[in-house]
């Protein structure tokens, strides 16, 4: 994932790996750039992604 920010590429997840709430907050404090998800997953990750506190 560096070497990609290092390039001007964006980092991302996608799939059921993605989709995997529990995972949210690490893939966020990794430095990913995109989660990808199915359709009927993309409210409850959002909603997730929104709820994360990063600082703590």
């Amino acid at each position: 994932m560096e070497a990609a920010h290092a390039n001007g590429i964006k980092a991302g997840i996608c799939g059921e790996l993605a989709a995997d709430l529990s995972l949210t907050k690490e893939f966020l404090l990794m430095g990913y750039d995109e989660l990808s998800v199915n359709p009927g997953r993309i409210l409850s990750l959002r909603k997730k992604v929104r709820e994360t506190r990063l600082e703590e």
